[in-house]
């Protein structure tokens, strides 16, 4: 299943995408709200970890190409993803498009293909928007 969703912000895409990767201000403007920490740099990744007790889901890889796109992914039992977040100038200032790429396992992926698009892309949505506003409120 393929989701994409995008805003633009009202600002140069040099400060949408540094803005994205100060990660660890990610819950200045996050739906979640995790705190995480950048645990170390290798080359064009990014590891993270959720500060302890923000439950234990290990390590997260994000992959930079800037000023263009931070991808990263993940594999479970369950499902596998690939996300993608991609940085556009356009006139009005910088188009954020988020896409998740997602494969469902076994016998939930039928349930996902019937009702989960419109929750993925609203949640998605939501997210850009909120990342969108705190961009455009930073000096």
């Amino acid at each position: 299943m393929h989701y994409e969703v995008s805003v633009v912000a009202k600002v140069p895409r040099a400060k949408a995408y540094s803005a994205y990767t100060d990660f660890e201000s990610g819950p200045k403007w996050s739906v979640e709200k995790t705190p995480v920490m950048v645990s170390r740099r290798e080359g064009n990744k990014v590891y993270l970890e959720r500060h302890p007790g923000e439950g234990d889901h290990g390590v997260r890889e994000m992959r930079l190409f800037p000023p263009e796109r931070v991808e990263s992914g993940s594999e479970t039992r369950f499902t596998r993803t690939k996300n993608v977040i991609r940085f556009e100038e356009v006139p009005q200032g910088t188009k954020v498009t988020a896409t998740l790429d997602l494969e469902v396992k076994g016998h939930w992926s039928w349930i996902m293909r019937t009702k989960g698009r419109e929750g993925v892309e609203s949640s998605a949505l939501e997210m850009l928007n909120s990342f969108a506003k705190y961009v455009e409120s930073l000096h």
